[in-house]
């Protein structure tokens, strides 16, 4: 009876599920646009700036089939907008956010390869504004807390590769310009596609 256990007891430890066990990376690309208010934010020379391009890596862990967590480092980049007076470019505005951050993820598997994701993050973002203005560089610079939730559909090509292609919402905390142009970047809205390798 005692060798039956101690067998039940070893192959019970030894069979602990692959997933358990299992980290990840991932690569990211997405597209989308900042959320502005502000006196300004209807000017079209702040509306420009609402479109963005973002990349970002995530490093995470899965805990079992259902649940992960990660890191994050993600950079989001506006387009430049100018101001033309004439033919002569007058002034340059451009703005720009780091995030790093925290988060973790829901998969629910409709298949054995094919799954829906809902998660959240908790991020410090560090956003930069810049304008030069008749060569007068303006340099305005934020950092404060941001929260996000994301949703996604994910498909395993093999048991270590899989892509995901989603929808994240990033609310900022305070992120404000103290200058002139008296902006706030209250979030940013983002379509994504990664691609993730488990090991």
């Amino acid at each position: 009876m005692r060798k039956k256990l101690c067998i039940f007891l070893i192959a019970g430890a030894t069979s602990v599920p692959v997933y358990a066990i299992e980290n990840y990376i991932a690569l990211e690309l997405g597209s989308g646009s900042y959320d502005i208010s502000g006196t300004l934010a209807n000017s079209q020379i702040i509306k420009n700036l609402e479109d963005i391009g973002t990349y970002s890596i995530k490093g995470g862990h899965y805990f079992n089939d259902m649940l992960r967590v990660y890191l994050s480092f993600q950079q989001i980049n506006s387009s430049e907008t100018r101001f033309v007076s004439g033919s002569e470019v007058v002034a340059t505005y451009e703005f720009n956010t780091r995030q790093y951050g925290i988060g973790a993820d829901y998969l629910q598997y409709f298949s054995s390869q094919f799954y829906l994701l809902v998660g959240g993050n908790l991020d410090y973002y560090d956003s930069q504004f810049e304008i030069n203005d008749n060569g007068e560089l303006i340099d305005d610079n934020s950092t404060g807390l941001a929260f996000g939730a994301n949703l996604g559909l994910g498909y395993k090509f093999t048991e270590r590769f899989s892509m995901e292609l989603g929808y994240r919402f990033t609310h900022y905390l305070d992120n404000e310009t103290e200058d002139r142009t008296s902006l706030s970047f209250d979030g940013n809205q983002i379509g994504y596609l990664n691609a993730s390798y488990s090991f």
